[in-house]
């Protein structure tokens, strides 16, 4: 369903009393219960929004069900739910509005029930499980695509399917499977670049610190030798702040810690 720029993958209607949303995600995004709530929203508007909303009469809607199937790289739980509330900025015991996300793990071999059930859904998750071990093997996308193709038909893994769109499957596939691995890319780029900026911060701020450090060894052992010399507080003063180059502001503050 596609409403301006917010797009889900499949919404319908089971006996005028469920309304189902799906929506395939190789990563996960915590903010799926807020997107649901949107998707599910343009229905109901679509739906039952006219005059008789207004009237004095219950309109009944059907009942949501929101579900996210995951088949990512990134080890996740069989099944784990995403709430809405975990994203408001204010904590109440009594919510006025909720949406639930069910995350199902359709990896293959993950021993999700649904895959059981589902015929196709356990061909796709073995087909995309193929072309990623094929990929880690050949290092080669298209031909891990291609070659996962040709097994499934001969398996008959979504035989009449590949075997019509087959070129189709490959073009999207690749693209789709180019771009979570460009984001994969980067985000490692960004954890080294931050750790990197981390460590060179740490020095920095290291150094800062010993200097600071050093800086106050010294104005201590400088006004024990002025009170030694019987310099007065004013000339102890003007000598740290001559010898550390401090400020007025700091010099006095060395003075408060050590002057005895």
């Amino acid at each position: 369903m596609i409403f301006g720029d917010r797009k889900n993958d499949l919404a319908f209607i089971i006996d005028g009393r469920l309304i189902i949303l799906i929506e395939h995600q190789s990563t996960i995004n915590p903010n799926m219960p807020l997107r649901m709530l949107v998707y599910i929203t343009k229905e109901y508007e679509k739906l039952y929004f006219s005059k008789t909303i207004y009237s004095k009469q219950l309109v009944k809607i059907p009942t949501p069900e929101m579900y996210v199937f995951y088949n990512g790289k990134e080890v996740l739980p069989l099944e784990e739910k995403l709430k809405l509330s975990d994203a408001f900025l204010e904590k109440c015991a009594t919510l006025s509005l909720e949406a639930v996300v069910k995350v199902i793990n359709v990896n293959y071999k993950q021993g999700a029930e649904i895959l059981e059930r589902c015929k196709v859904l356990n061909e796709y998750s073995r087909f995309i499980y193929l072309v990623r071990k094929n990929w880690e093997k050949t290092n080669d996308l298209k031909a891990a695509i291609k070659q996962s193709i040709d097994t499934c038909i001969k398996e008959g893994v979504l035989r009449d399917f590949l075997k019509k769109n087959g070129g189709d499957v490959m073009s999207f596939l690749y693209d789709e499977l180019s771009r979570e691995e460009c984001e994969t890319i980067r985000e490692q780029d960004g954890y080294q670049k931050g750790l990197s900026e981390g460590f060179d911060k740490g020095i920095e701020q290291g150094i800062e610190q010993g200097i600071e450090k050093g800086i106050a060894q010294g104005t201590a052992a400088l006004i024990e030798l002025c009170q030694d010399m019987e310099l007065s507080r004013a000339e102890t003063k003007a000598q740290i702040a001559e010898k550390f180059s401090l400020s007025e502001e700091r010099a006095d503050n060395y003075m408060q810690q050590y002057w005895k």
